[in-house]
């Protein structure tokens, strides 16, 4: 259900990456700036992609920044690609019995 915006939520994420990464750090501050309640629902809503935000905002050594963003994109991807992989075969077996 959940496949292609979050595949296209990771593409986004990687263009401004690679093309303008400060564009990354806008973003984070502007949600920053939100009242509180909205940021705590966009926190929620799009978890992966601000708390990848909040990873490229810290300290941290830029390859394992990138390591873990990568990771979190699998992640995220992967788990959404299982999903749909369970939903048919779950499909399959009761068009089978």
């Amino acid at each position: 259900m959940f496949g292609f915006p979050v595949t296209i939520f990771w593409i986004a994420f990687a263009v401004l990456w690679i093309f303008d990464s400060s564009v990354l750090g806008s973003i984070f501050h502007w949600i920053q700036g939100i009242p509180l309640i909205l940021e705590i629902i966009v926190w929620i809503v799009f978890l992966p992609w601000v708390f990848s935000l909040w990873i490229w905002q810290t300290s941290l050594a830029l390859w394992l920044r990138v390591i873990i963003i990568v990771v979190i994109a699998l992640v995220t991807m992967g788990g959404s690609a299982g999903n749909r992989a369970h939903k048919r075969s779950r499909v399959r077996r009761k068009l089978g019995s």
